[in-house]
């Protein structure tokens, strides 16, 4: 399709790319993916071709459209959000919507899909009755997409299919349109009248650090891409997040530099290392993990592994992490006792971290702020209680809980205290509360060290 996008600053891109982070942390704390979606389609299907009116510039924020029938309950999707908006006064409300439906489709496990800024608001909203009647037939469907909106058969069977994330509430109708209904999948849904009309009528039956990276097979990298979209499904489903990086970090936070033993290589599916007492309950996420790895028989573990970490910090809110696929499954666990120990401070932070996994200081400090994810649970480590507000958002809040002391119902490890005492530990942690960007940035770095500890040496 030929377009011809407009230009925008690069301060306005980069607006973008930090509001897309922070939907991806909405979204994963609020299991709000399907609403998100049905505000971005319904901001968007109300353009007409003839009229040049409609459409996707953000005049869904006005009471006036949301009192429409076929809007009823989008309010709460304004609602929720307006606090991320607020944070980005430059993006207009037509590209901010469209976005969130971008960033729902992804994090659920769907295909990339491919965002280009610069729509502005427009004052008016259109008039109420274009969107698609679900009690009608394929008739109905070819004029409001079709004739209406300039959209194709094609288009009508493939939009439809977004259905599988939606969970009919408001218009009438109860119960989700296919088995999981937050994750995107091929599931199907033929709920509606208008679905049942898919399947019947012929017309729309259609079918930063140097390393040495292996190469690995076009089948390979594909399977990667695919198993990344999976894994989305999977966090966005079970809200698993925190138990998957803390299986990526488990099983290369015990990579020895000295022996070059133990690292990222699979060797956690295995029950003697799962059996260590500082594994206690990732058991769980071995198993969550186990029916996406059978249907990728082609990617090792020790790459599915990490990969599941990447996607953590991801769907939630972080940075997006690089990963370089290629490594090998190895059979030999590392002995216990490798991985750091909550209850001691900074000599032994720079033990383990250091010179065991060769890690710098500025690596233990932003690895140290993957804690904004999950909880402490008594029976696995001995403690109690998440380290921020919103444990399942990725963001520089566990910096600022450390740095304003603490608070009832909020955790602060010996290990966690260790950083505001030790006299190069405690500025990084001061520039981390203080800028969240920076914090990324220099996690991104740290992350992918530790993921490929032992791996593409150079």
């Amino acid at each position: 399709m030929v377009k011809n996008y407009p230009c925008v600053s690069a301060e306005y891109q980069k607006a973008v790319e930090k509001a897309k982070r922070k939907l991806r942390g909405l979204i994963a704390e609020k299991n709000c993916a399907p609403i998100m979606l049905r505000l971005a389609w319904h901001s968007a299907g109300t353009f007409d071709v003839a009229t040049k009116t409609g459409g996707p510039f953000g005049t869904m924020k006005n009471s006036s459209e949301l009192s429409h029938g076929a809007n009823n309950g989008l309010d709460i999707a304004v609602r929720l959000l307006e606090p991320i908006k607020e944070q980005f006064p430059i993006l207009s409300y037509a590209d901010f919507y469209q976005l969130a439906g971008v960033v729902a489709v992804e994090v659920t496990g769907g295909p990339e899909i491919p965002f280009h800024p610069g729509r502005e608001d427009k004052p008016q909203p259109p008039p109420e009755g274009r969107l698609p009647d679900a009690t009608k037939g394929s008739d109905h469907l070819r004029t409001v997409f079709g004739k209406q909106m300039g959209l194709s058969d094609q288009d009508i069977v493939a939009l439809s299919g977004g259905h599988t994330l939606r969970i009919s509430v408001q218009s009438g109708r109860s119960g989700p349109g296919s088995g999981s209904a937050k994750c995107v999948a091929n599931s199907g849904n033929v709920a509606t009248t208008s679905g049942k009309f898919l399947t019947s009528n012929p017309w729309t039956t259609l079918s930063v650090h140097v390393a040495n990276y292996p190469c690995v097979s076009a089948e390979y990298q594909k399977a990667v891409e695919k198993a990344k979209r999976k894994l989305r499904g999977l966090i966005a489903e079970k809200n698993c997040a925190p138990i998957m990086l803390r299986l990526a970090w488990h099983s290369a936070g015990t990579f020895d530099v000295a022996t070059k033993t133990g690292g990222p290589f699979g060797t956690m599916k295995n029950s003697s290392e799962l059996s260590h007492g500082a594994n206690n309950g990732l058991d769980i996420a071995v198993r969550l993990l186990e029916p996406i790895k059978e249907q990728f028989p082609i990617l090792s573990y020790a790459d599915f592994y990490q990969l599941a970490g990447v996607v953590a910090v991801e769907v939630t809110g972080g940075p997006e992490i690089p990963f370089h696929p290629g490594r090998e499954d190895k059979p030999q666990p590392p002995p216990e006792g490798r991985l750091p120990d909550a209850t001691k401070g900074s000599d032994h932070l720079r033990t383990v971290f250091g010179k065991q996994m060769g890690l710098s200081d500025q690596d233990i400090v932003a690895l140290s702020g993957g804690h904004t994810l999950g909880r402490c649970h008594k029976e696995r480590s001995g403690f109690e209680g998440p380290w921020t507000t919103n444990p399942l958002i990725f963001d520089n809040s566990y910096f600022t809980e450390l740095v304003t002391g603490e608070k009832e119902g909020l955790l602060q490890l010996p290990s966690d205290k260790a950083l505001l005492s030790d006299p190069v530990f405690r500025p990084l942690v001061e520039k981390y509360a203080a800028d969240e960007d920076a914090f990324f940035a220099d996690y991104t770095e740290a992350h992918l060290k530790l993921s490929e500890l032992g791996f593409a040496e150079a």
